[in-house]
């Protein structure tokens, strides 16, 4: 099976995204998007992702330098791409696109060499090798970082470092290569652009390695709808296709979304089809503006795929998915049970049958309602009664639209240390541990319920629209 194909099967794999996310989101909500983009899982060897404050540029393709006897010993630059599972990489250089480079600078007994790099739509990948004798793999964990380097962009202000991902160093016949890839987020940059990238250590080797690398951006077509192209679902949700970019190896969909105001973290994602039915492979969506008008919000949203569209395309099939959210419901504690917690924009409840505490434990034991078995599998269910928390009720804080500020509450939650399936009625047992078992008084305690997740795991899909590319 080749490289395409396996990525192509992966991403048809039905992981469980959305409850992994809103498990996490729960706890990051006004930082979401700043660390998650920044964190791309790289599938190689050390699976890392990097947030990189050292890292990313994206920019333009490179100017073409001198090529001397330090590229004889590089390994093919091909088959680097194809090491690290930089697709984007790889279907560049299958097309000539990508510019082999010869930067080098030394710091500290090591030289690191530039040794290519391309800028396909937002993307851009470099390829680099490392040469000294202090570099050593061998104590690279416990001298760290994990993948072997650290690196920033511009002056190292966190504000300015672009999402990305770095694959960790390995050893080649001359030295080790290591690969890097990034995108910009915010702004377009201009076609030619000039990225300063500093290296300030190698396998645990502190030093300054600095580079200007001068790039070009790869051409693109951009292709407008040729009429307005509308999915809607109920009153106010719907999305607009505005355009396709064709990249040589990526692709690019702007759209409009609306939503209600009180939706704001409801999710409109896509999936799209060609119609030869090839599948193209998702990266990242970001909104570029915001505005809300009576009572509606309007996201201006630019979506990376990792697909080239093929050139005997005709069209696209676009497919809409809405996914809805709400914050965490909060219940006081200080009331006699049974009790219930009911979801303010859905139907989940749960019913509080008992609450007990046995010295430094709170044990409550409660049931989860009007739940559909054919919709919401058991483990999806099991997952919301784990991420039920409990809280101090005077840690409870509001921030000024009466959102639950949850960078402020999220070191306060206490997670349950047990949660079991009394039986198969979803009817759960919890067990809270408190660090202080003289502070066990249950009227001072409240439940923190995401019943968001039960919500996010129902997707309502919207209709499929068709974009036509000729």
């Amino acid at each position: 099976m080749n490289k395409q194909r396996i990525n192509e099967e992966l991403d048809k794999i039905d992981f469980p995204e959305q409850e992994v996310m809103n498990t996490i989101k729960n706890g990051i909500k006004k930082g979401k998007k700043d660390t998650e983009r920044k964190k791309r899982v790289r599938v190689r060897k050390l699976a890392i992702t990097s947030s990189i404050a050292a890292s990313a540029f994206l920019a333009s393709g490179l100017l073409f330098a001198p090529i001397t006897n330090v590229l004889a010993s590089v390994p093919i630059i091909g088959s680097i791409y194809d090491r690290f599972s930089m697709q984007i990489g790889y279907e560049l250089f299958e097309s000539k696109l990508v510019t082999q480079l010869n930067q080098t600078a030394s710091s500290n007994a090591i030289d690191v060499t530039i040794t290519s790099a391309y800028y396909d739509g937002n993307v851009i990948g470099l390829t680099f090798l490392a040469k000294g004798d202090r570099i050593s793999l061998d104590k690279m964990e416990e001298r760290g970082p994990e993948v072997g380097y650290s690196s920033y962009l511009f002056d190292g202000d966190e504000q300015k470092q672009w999402a990305g991902s770095m694959a960790s160093l390995e050893k080649a016949d001359d030295g080790y290569v290591g690969a890097m890839e990034f995108h910009n987020e915010s702004a377009d940059l201009p076609k030619n652009y000039t990225l300063p990238l500093t290296f300030t250590s190698i396998t645990g080797v502190k030093g300054k390695w600095k580079f200007d690398i001068p790039v070009t951006q790869i051409p693109s077509q951009t292709i407008a709808a040729k009429e307005k192209i509308i999915s809607a679902h109920e009153t106010n949700y719907a999305i607009e296709i505005e355009s396709v970019t064709k990249g040589k190896a990526t692709t690019f969909l702007n759209y409009k979304t609306t939503k209600p105001a009180d939706g704001e973290n409801d999710e409109i994602n896509i999936t799209v089809f060609d119609n030869l039915g090839n599948r193209l492979s998702k990266s990242h969506a970001e909104v570029l503006a915001t505005e809300q008008h009576n009572g509606v919000l309007l996201h201006d949203t630019r979506e990376l795929f990792t697909s080239k569209i093929s050139e005997d395309a005709q069209y696209l099939t676009i497919q809409p998915e809405l996914r809805k959210d709400e914050q965490q419901t909060v219940s006081s504690l200080d009331q006699s049970a049974p009790f219930t917690v009911e979801s303010s924009r859905f139907d989940y409840k749960i019913k509080v049958n008992s609450i007990e505490h046995d010295k430094n434990q709170i044990i409550i034991d409660y049931h989860v309602q009007n739940i559909n078995s054919a919709e919401l599998r058991d483990d999806i269910i099991q997952n919301f009664a784990d991420f039920i928390m409990l809280i101090k009720s005077e840690n409870i804080i509001e921030d000024d639209d009466g959102q639950l500020d949850m960078n402020h509450i999220i070191s306060d939650q206490i997670r349950s240390t047990k949660t079991t399936a009394v039986d198969e009625n979803y009817h759960f047992q919890s067990v809270f541990t408190l660090s202080n078992s003289n502070n066990t008084d249950i009227a001072n305690y409240s439940l923190m319920v995401p019943f968001g997740t039960l919500s996010l795991n129902q997707p309502i899909e919207m209709d499929p629209v068709r974009f036509e590319l000729k």
